[in-house]
């Protein structure tokens, strides 16, 4: 096998949509599927089964509900992420030179995430309940002139996650639940190609090294089917304990790899051809893990409850990413390893209801990320682990009707990356390497309504 021939064939499409995956199959997951629950830092989020959104939390929640429920909730979500170069050089094969441009300006964009939640009683002890929500998502947008574009210019995942559960009270102190999940993905992802870089490698002339880029698209979409199960143990008149399991989700995307060369130079056309980097159909198995919480709320007195959660995400079950490339004979399979670990959330929250129609919420949250060390952090998504704080405030406007606000603050530990341009037959050779830090933050603001009938 000609070795270049392989590698340069995949650079381009290889490592643009391996850092979007490592993007959304960790720290992409976005814990904003309550407002309610936001005020708290989704402590207690599988035992305070509070209104319908216990569909996503534990299914088995739903018991506890009475009436028809309907909340409709939406986070705006405004991220800050800011680069600060410390090198970036062309591999040394290429001459080891700087690469021009910029710090990127803020990558961090804004994006709104909405909720609904339905439930209902069907026969006595039984509850149906159906939650449509975005649990992943994604979307960095670094400037044209970026020092790091060869990494990532824009990326843009989106999911919609369809959630039909029953709930099931065993006996007084005992309920279960589980749902079906099904799960939209689309995705986006862009970063330029060093055509300069790739005519110098075939004694060609294409404006000089590094002064001819090119840009790359990965293009994709998919539906996969999951499940969620519950159970919810109510140890005494004060105190519940919630358990939720939420499965894998396996994603067979598929789409299109597309490229623009520059100024349509003739010399760029064929060293893309010799190195395989063509337009063509891909495809890529990409499985979002599983998760696994334990949740306790306990109701002090009147006015006072305490709650609690630990989560853990299996990141660990998505170890490699193999794409494909198809309507092409010359691409072969690229594998990428990737590293991710296992991951845990903790959070604790406290509730305050002085009486009458208001309630108060506030929460702390500290969320580990899996991405191991800095020389395999994606720039697509450069997260760190994460401090929370959050406050919230409900009012009851009548016995069919209530509102809630929230708001957190996530500052992130300050994210490093450091990624090598390696040699001829590294993924990261045409892309150069790329070392600096990153500081970054999250502000959200969310506000839901809930009616009862």
């Amino acid at each position: 096998m000609n070795t270049r021939r392989y590698w340069f064939g995949c650079v381009a499409v290889a490592g643009l949509f391996t850092h979007a995956v490592i993007a959304e199959a960790a720290f992409f997951q976005l814990a904003e599927n309550s407002p309610a629950g936001l005020g708290n830092a989704f402590a207690g989020g599988a035992a305070i089964a509070e209104d319908a959104s216990t569909v996503w939390y534990n299914p088995a929640g739903l018991t506890r509900l009475t009436g028809q429920q309907i909340v409709v909730g939406g986070h705006f979500i405004a991220q800050s992420i800011k680069f600060s170069k410390t090198s970036a050089t062309r591999a040394a094969v290429l001459g080891g030179g700087a690469i021009a441009g910029d710090d990127g300006g803020d990558a961090g964009t804004h994006a709104v995430v909405p909720n609904f939640y339905y439930s209902q009683p069907i026969s006595d002890g039984i509850v149906f309940g159906l939650g449509v929500n975005a649990p992943f998502g994604l979307a960095t947008d670094y400037g044209d002139n970026w020092v790091g574009r060869y990494y990532a210019n824009h990326s843009e995942i989106k999911t919609v996650n369809i959630n039909p559960s029953l709930g099931y009270r065993i006996n007084q102190d005992f309920s279960v639940g589980a749902g079906v999940n099904i799960q939209r993905l689309e995705a986006e992802l862009t970063n330029a190609v060093d055509f300069g870089s790739l005519c110098a490698l075939a004694a060609t002339s294409c404006g000089g090294v590094g002064g001819a880029d090119g840009s790359a698209k990965v293009a994709g979409s998919d539906t996969g089917l999951g499940f969620n199960l519950g159970l919810l143990w109510q140890t005494g008149a004060a105190t519940r304990v919630g358990f939720a399991y939420r499965s894998k989700v396996s994603h067979e995307v598929t789409g299109d790899f597309t490229v623009n060369y520059p100024n349509a130079t003739a010399a760029a056309v064929a060293a893309a051809a010799q190195f395989s980097i063509v337009n063509s159909g891909m495809r890529t198995d990409i499985t979002l893990p599983d998760t696994v919480s334990l949740s306790v709320f306990h109701q002090i007195n009147p006015n006072w409850a305490v709650m609690g959660d630990a989560t853990r995400t299996n990141w660990s079950h998505l170890p490699e990413l193999r794409i494909g490339f198809t309507g092409s004979t010359t691409q072969k399979d690229s594998v990428v390893t990737l590293n991710l670990e296992d991951s845990y959330r903790y959070a604790v929250g406290v509730n305050y209801m002085p009486g009458g129609s208001w309630i108060y919420r506030a929460g702390i949250a500290r969320d580990e990320s899996p991405t191991p060390n800095e020389t395999v952090r994606t720039p697509r998504l450069p997260d760190e682990n994460r401090n929370w704080l959050s406050l919230g405030a409900g009012y009851k406007y009548s016995n069919s009707m209530s509102i809630d606000l929230a708001y957190t603050y996530i500052r992130l530990d300050d994210p490093k990356i450091n990624k090598s341009a390696g040699t001829s037959t590294s993924e990261n050779f045409l892309r150069g390497s790329l070392i600096g830090d990153y500081k970054a933050n999250v502000n959200i603001l969310s506000a839901q309504a809930k009616w009862v009938f």
